[in-house]
């Protein structure tokens, strides 16, 4: 049991301390997909579909990168001992995320932008393979989002419970 949380722990700081390791996630995924169908994800829609496709996955990453912005702005503002501890031991590797998920939203909204603007036949071709590139992108890059925002949380609400009861609410259970 021992060895496999060290090696659980060893995956999950590297991933943690490295956001390139999704570029490599992306690419087995992708791989993965190619292997099992022998085509990409929209060989099979028509040109009206992809340009939807298209245009619903940059919106969709760019509000992911809008959250992003938010979560940034709670770590930023976001004080406390556990936050500053936080900042002095992991600030590196979380500014490392912070600009990577940012800069990687950016990239798969202006991507599939370009995609839709180069769609202009029935067949996609490299196109195709390039879209689902950046979805499965998207996709893995949200998850480690979620993963920043889960961990703020959670130390913010850890720093809040045990600053003297200052800022800290309440809440009585009532029952009727």
């Amino acid at each position: 049991m021992g060895a496999v949380q060290t090696a659980r722990g060893y995956v999950y700081n590297q991933w943690s301390h490295h956001p390139i390791v999704d570029y490599a996630l992306t690419a087995v995924s992708v791989g993965a997909l190619a292997l099992a169908q022998g085509h990409h994800i929209l060989a099979d829609h028509d040109a009206d579909q992809r340009m939807n496709i298209y245009a619903t996955v940059a919106s969709v990453a760019a509000i992911v990168g809008g959250f992003g912005t938010a979560a940034i702005s709670q770590y930023a503002t976001s004080s406390g001992q556990r936050m500053t501890i936080l900042r002095q031991m992991f600030g590196v590797h979380l500014r490392r995320n912070w600009v990577g998920l940012l800069t990687s939203m950016l990239l798969v909204s202006f991507g599939c932008l370009g995609v839709m603007m180069s769609d202009t036949s029935a067949e996609i071709g490299l196109g195709g393979w390039i879209a689902e590139s950046l979805i499965l992108f998207g996709a893995v890059r949200s998850l480690r989002l979620v993963w920043l925002f889960r961990l703020l949380i959670d130390v913010s609400d850890h720093d809040a419970g045990n600053s003297g009861g200052d800022s800290t609410v309440r809440v009585n259970r009532v029952n009727r």
